[in-house]
């Protein structure tokens, strides 16, 4: 009877250990992303008041956006092998110092160059930070209902950041100054720090490890340069034709490196990325989707920012709050598929979450130069949101689930490359063809407003058909219902 009591006792008590470490590893690594995935867009209502202050000319203000971009998505895949061969938390401290520093640096620049390279430094802090948390929160929720929880959670973040640093950029930007969007991220990084230091997380978050063995570091500077030279040649197409022999030869050098690496990985007795993990259907699947959705969510929300400044004239306090119903009806349909993923299954909910966005997307070809917010912005907004929020959670179960937890962290890379690469060239295709529109219906004789709402109507084309692929695509998402063993869930 004795021993009877003091093993229950004790399963009490590890129970409660357990349940102490998941719940500030939920809190932690989500309060990691939300500030990563923030801060690809909280600039963007700053910009003009940074141009003014640092004296940017117009060409260069563009890589205070491309230069987190292309540090973050360039790093990305490196960073989650990294976790997984060094240490997810170690890992996600590391990253975690880097971007709070960077953060710091970017809010004390006096120039522009200081501003951009910090900009970098961020989006190198935001790679090895974001696909560790994702492998830290797959690891220490093993219980498959718990999981699914997590990751919807950790799914619905993808869109509920976006739009929160859009709003807090604006309310920042006119509240306080444009060097507070940056500090901001200072405190919240030391309070996560601190809290990841905490001995509740530091026997769990790098469980299942093992003995690491040495990366394969001929693969890691071949993805990497790739991922780079790639992200580097696209968003410079804002700045240069899509023809030039820089650009071709940009895009063929990456590929020439992508190549290299596949060859690489093939023949590596320890490979940085297990090619099998993308030849799953399912996880394969779920990642092209990511980056098809992404290149149309991360192009309209710069070009409905810069419709609502430049057009209609709204202050970035007047446009950071019009996003507001995109957050809570994002939140709001996010936690609605958590519920539904079991029942209707990752497929219908992909489906119909992108087929609403690019509904929603496709009510943009009639904006007119002078919107009312009520009939022609905010039905747009509402269902671009409750369809990402339905598409988000059953993507990231989708890319992460039946992953082998030693590859955990890779595979949270390569999604959150996708979402990065996919957003990058996303906007610079919808800059590039927006950008020849406005100066052909300028050289046409047109009016700068009219030019000006024909050159967003383009880019709200071009997002609306790559948000459409994506939905058509969903179409062979195998049908997922995360009822499964979580011991075959996480593969061991």
């Amino acid at each position: 009877m004795a021993s009877g009591s003091v093993t229950s006792t004790t399963a009490s008590a590890a129970g409660g250990v357990a349940a102490k470490a998941a719940g500030l590893a939920l809190a932690v690594t989500c309060g990691a992303q939300f500030m990563v995935i923030i801060d690809d867009t909280v600039v963007s209502m700053a910009l003009p008041t940074i141009r003014t202050t640092l004296d940017f000319d117009r060409a260069s203000l563009a890589w205070v956006v491309d230069a987190y971009m292309l540090l973050f998505g360039g790093f990305l895949v490196l960073g989650g092998r990294c976790a997984d061969l060094f240490g997810r938390r170690r890992v996600f401290l590391t990253g975690l110092g880097v971007f709070t520093v960077a953060s710091g640096a970017c809010g004390l620049a006096t120039s522009p160059d200081m501003l951009i390279v910090a900009r970098g430094a961020q989006g190198f802090g935001a790679a090895l930070l974001s696909p560790a948390a994702l492998s830290i929160l797959i690891t220490v929720f093993t219980e498959a209902k718990e999981r699914r929880k997590a990751l919807g959670i950790w799914g619905g973040l993808t869109g509920i950041s976006g739009v929160s640093g859009v709003l807090l950029g604006g309310v920042i930007t006119d509240v306080i100054n444009w060097r507070a969007v940056f500090f901001i991220n200072i405190p919240v990084g030391v309070l996560l720090f601190v809290l990841t230091l905490r001995p509740a997380l530091a026997d769990r978050t790098d469980e299942g490890l093992g003995k690491r063995p040495a990366t394969d570091g001929a693969g890691a500077v071949l993805i990497t340069g790739a991922l780079l030279l790639l992200v580097y040649t696209v968003i410079s197409t804002n700045h240069r034709p899509w023809g030039s022999a820089a650009t071709l030869g940009g895009l063929i050098g990456s590929a020439v490196l992508l190549t290299a690496f596949v060859i690489r990985e093939q023949r590596a007795s320890e490979p940085l990325i297990r090619l099998g993990i993308l030849a799953d259907r399912q996880v394969g699947t779920a990642n092209m989707i990511m980056l098809l959705a992404a290149s149309g969510l991360y192009g309209i929300f710069f070009f409905l920012t810069q419709y609502m400044q430049n057009l209609q004239h709204w202050s970035p306090l007047h446009a950071g709050l019009s996003w507001a119903p995109f957050g809570v009806t994002m939140a709001a349909f996010s936690g609605i598929a958590i519920q539904l993923l079991p029942k209707v299954g990752s497929r219908i909910l992909c489906l119909l979450g992108l087929g609403l966005a690019t509904t929603g997307l496709g009510l943009l070809l009639g904006s007119p130069a002078k919107a009312s917010y009520a009939s022609d912005l905010l039905p747009t907004l509402l269902l671009c949101a409750a369809g990402y929020g339905l598409a988000m959670v059953p993507l990231v179960v989708a890319a992460v689930s039946g992953v082998p937890k030693a590859d955990s962290g890779a595979a949270s890379g390569v999604l959150n490359t996708g979402q990065q690469i996919g957003g990058a060239i996303g906007l610079a295709v919808l800059a590039t063809l927006a950008s020849n529109r406005l100066n052909d219906e300028i050289a046409s004789g047109a009016a700068v407003p009219a030019a000006l709402l024909r050159s967003f109507h383009s880019a709200f084309l071009v997002g609306t058909v790559l948000t459409g692929c994506a939905a058509l695509l969903s179409l062979i998402l195998p049908a997922l219902r995360t009822e499964f063993d979580p011991e075959t869930a996480s593969g061991v």
